[in-house]
């Protein structure tokens, strides 16, 4: 199973006044291997968490993070993501499109109204795990 790490998952565990702060840490706490995760993600949790950049820089030193570069290589596919679901911002589309290419993704989110309509290959369930 690959575990994918949304934005939700990273800001609730780097920051301790966060909702889902517990949940968050009690995943991590008891992850085994690595989250897959892509740059676009990184990115809006560091402007989520302001001054969380060297942290989740670590993480990926680690290899607690993996993160997986889909640009340009997927620019078409998560443009048709986009285009699908025209509220939809990059980081989701960037989630979304990781779940159609690695092998029996489940996605890490606080996010259960956008990742209960999104579909991966257009009609398929994301399996998620959710607070």
């Amino acid at each position: 199973m690959t575990q994918i790490a949304d934005t939700g998952l990273l800001v609730g565990f780097l920051d301790a006044s966060d909702q889902y702060h517990a949940w968050a840490k009690g995943h991590f706490a008891r992850m085994r291997g690595s989250l897959v995760t892509c740059e676009a993600v990184l990115a809006e949790t560091e402007y989520l968490v302001p001054g969380s950049g060297p942290r989740l820089m670590e993480m990926v030193r680690r290899g607690a993070l993996q993160v997986e570069h889909l640009l340009p290589g997927d620019a078409q596919s998560l443009a048709t993501l986009m285009s699908r679901y025209p509220k939809m911002q990059l980081a989701d589309a960037c989630i979304v499109r990781l779940s159609e290419i690695l092998p029996k993704a489940i996605v890490y989110t606080t996010d259960k109204r956008d990742f209960s309509v999104y579909r991966r290959r257009g009609k398929e369930a994301i399996d998620t795990i959710t607070p």
